[in-house]
């Protein structure tokens, strides 16, 4: 509980004036002893116990009239998200304030972002904290920032929405690190967050050192947490997964720009969705048709050159602004070259695999010998295929230098007994499947990576994999399975090492293992893995916002979208250094509609003082904490109005003597003349 006038509980000792005057009162009597009052007090005894009982009332009735007319006046407020009465304001605030892109989506009675509103209720409640010290750890910078004036935070620069994502766990870790190097007396942490599961983390490790730092600290904190959670509204979001510049017509320089997209929908509506296409500044409609709550479309145009350019997309109005603009910037395609390391017929079909269109210049592939390993000109290669034995003592470090530095290296059993291949990958000893059941690959990851599904949303046809032999590979404890076989065996391996990437996979193109040289799945997975490659060879111009950097610290990148000035580190859009855009864009998880389980927030906060403030996005800032002075005048009165007829009542008053009372004998008889003359 918080008091506008403070200094009016400086005044609370007048409580105790109604006993002080009783106590004074007592003193005025002297005590005379009378023998005659013996009689008399025997026969009071019962009414002079009730006029006690009243006096006791009438006093408690007196102290309380002060106490609450003094509590009235030093204008007290009450919220139950702002400290105790007994605990008062603490020293020092920590304010974790989460402004991802999801905290734009609008909820409540006066539909602002949850960003807005969560400002107006932190701004509110500051004002009625104004003894704490207020410090803001944003989910971008992660930089504990001392305010002066913490209710002007929602005009703060660091407050304003962004198109990122926000790590709650790293956020704690800043508090904690700010706390204990501190050291304030008494403090607490304030999280204002829409508690979206990719953000909390909900099931990372990192939750039980927080705790245990936490109660590691030897003052006291508390937390309390704002829950702006709210059920799926009316929204869309778009999402942009790929842009790409084609070159269709060597002679005449005609290209085609390719855009991946995804779309999703909490509503479940169906039916032609607008989009809104700019392309370097000019505008158009294209309508795309919305058949599930999550589609992959493809959207083609055609270009009369292959230039640099740039555009964005745009999805008409709805509960969230934030995800409904996807940017994006493209150049003319930087040639990627594969080398393959094998031998015979499979050669020829990873050859294929990786330049099946002859007339495109930008894809070449081109067969070396493995004795030959040593002369390969790794600067310009994208993708080296690899289905051999392990390379010599030079070849092998010229070839972990090149997947180091951002190449794509992909592996192959090398048949016959050998079981080593290049940069540690071992195989198993061969397999051979029955003739009636062949090797099946049962499971494979069909979002992301290789594998994943099509443009359009199509599978890969990984189940169509009719396998009469294998090797499996293995690489180390990093692997990460991305397809494995019905006994659980990994069909594709991958790993990272350095910036690049090194893919094992457990059988051949070659008729006699395996029907994979069909190419239904060869042919998309390399040309995939190709362009992953190829990435280290040009600038990239797809990024996400809040984590791109700029290759030079030094460079200005500035906005081309907008006249508007934006700032690359947590806004998306299309930036530009000289000749050269990156378009940025919010992280998909973002647009994840999991959120965390309220009730375990107490357990990932385990032995934490904990409070959370459920239905924030309904409760008004003017309400956060309201004055009771009004409530405490009228019980004032009401105990102004018992005292009184307490007082005048006359049913605890004394009784009146009774016939059986001394007091209450008839007089004596007058004496008769005889007896007076006498």
């Amino acid at each position: 509980m918080a008091y506008l006038q403070p200094w009016m509980l400086w005044v609370l000792p007048a409580v105790l004036l109604p006993i002080i005057i009783h106590l004074l009162n007592r003193l005025r009597y002297k005590t005379v002893h009378w023998a005659a009052m013996i009689f008399l007090l025997k026969a009071n005894r019962a009414a002079t116990r009730r006029a006690k009982i009243r006096q006791y009332i009438l006093l408690f009735l007196r102290c309380l009239v002060l106490l609450f007319l003094i509590w009235a006046m030093a204008r007290p407020l009450v919220g139950g998200w702002i400290g105790s009465a007994a605990g008062g304001a603490p020293e020092a605030v920590v304010l974790l304030f989460d402004r991802s892109a999801s905290m734009e989506m609008r909820g409540g009675e006066g539909q602002e972002s949850k960003r807005a509103h969560a400002l107006s209720l932190l701004s509110q409640a500051a004002k009625q904290s104004t003894g704490s010290h207020f410090v803001l750890i944003e989910n971008v910078l992660r930089q504990p920032l001392e305010i002066a004036d913490a209710s002007t935070i929602a005009t703060m620069q660091m407050c304003e929405a962004t198109d990122t994502a926000a790590d709650l766990p790293a956020m704690f870790r800043v508090a904690l690190d700010y706390l204990a190097k501190n050291k304030p007396g008494s403090a607490e942490v304030w999280i204002a967050s829409d508690l979206q599961a990719s953000n909390w983390r909900p099931e990372s490790a990192e939750w039980q050192d927080i705790t245990a730092r936490f109660n590691g600290l030897t003052q006291g904190v508390r937390v309390r947490i704002l829950d702006l959670s709210s059920p799926p509204g009316n929204n869309t979001s778009l999402t942009l997964k790929t842009a790409e510049l084609r070159v269709r017509d060597e002679k005449t320089g005609k290209a085609q720009l390719s855009l991946g997209l995804e779309l999703k929908t909490d509503s479940g509506h169906k039916g032609t969705l607008p989009l809104l296409f700019t392309r370097d500044g000019a505008k158009s409609q294209v309508d795309v048709p919305l058949n599930s709550a999550t589609q992959r479309q493809n959207l083609k145009f055609d270009l009369p050159k292959a230039e640099t350019g740039w555009g964005e997309l745009e999805l008409p109005a709805d509960s969230n602004p934030g995800d409904n603009t996807a940017y994006f910037a493209y150049a003319p395609p930087v040639p990627l070259k594969t080398v393959i390391v094998a031998e015979g017929a499979s050669a020829q079909r990873f050859r294929l695999a990786a330049a099946p269109d002859k007339s495109r210049t930008d894809r070449v592939a081109e067969i070396i010998p493995a004795a030959r390993a040593e002369n390969i000109a790794w600067k310009d290669t994208a993708l080296a295929i690899w289905a051999a034995p392990a390379p010599g003592e030079a070849a092998a470090k010229a070839l972990q230098g090149w997947v180091e530095g951002g190449g794509v290296l992909l592996c192959f059993p090398p048949g016959g007994e050998e079981t080593s291949g290049p940069l540690g990958i071992t195989w198993t000893a061969s397999e051979v499947a029955l003739k009636t059941t062949p090797f099946r690959v049962t499971a494979w990851d069909d979002l992301d990576g290789p594998l994943a599904r099509t443009d359009n949303g199509t599978p890969l046809g990984l189940a169509k994999l009719e396998i009469a032999r294998r090797q499996v590979p293995s690489g180390g404890e990093t692997d990460h399975t991305s397809a494995a076989f019905a006994d659980g065996k990994p069909f594709l391996l991958s790993h990272k090492v350095g910036t690049g990437m090194v893919y094992a996979c457990a059988t051949l193109p070659d008729g006699d293992w395996s029907n994979f040289g069909d190419g239904f799945v060869m042919l998309p997975m390399t040309q995939r893995l190709l362009t992953l490659g190829g990435k280290r060879l040009a600038p990239p111009s797809l990024a996400i916002a809040g984590e791109w950097q700029p290759p030079d610290a030094q460079e200005t990148w500035t906005a081309v979208e907008t006249d508007r000035r934006r700032d690359w580190r947590w806004h998306a859009g299309v930036y530009r250094n000289g000749a050269h855009f990156i378009a940025l864009n919010r992280p998909e998880s973002e647009d994840a509609p999991e959120l965390v389980d309220r009730a375990r927030l107490p357990e990932m906060l385990h032995g934490v003082k904990l409070t959370v403030m459920a239905g924030a996005l309904e409760l008004k800032a003017d309400r956060l904490q309201s004055e009771i002075w009004p409530a405490m005048i009228v019980l004032t009165m009401l105990f102004m109005c018992a005292e009184m007829a307490l007082a005048t009542s006359k049913a605890m008053l004394p009784l009146k003597p009774t016939s059986k009372s001394p007091s209450s004998r008839p007089p004596a008889p007058k004496p008769r003349a005889a007896e007076a003359v006498a």
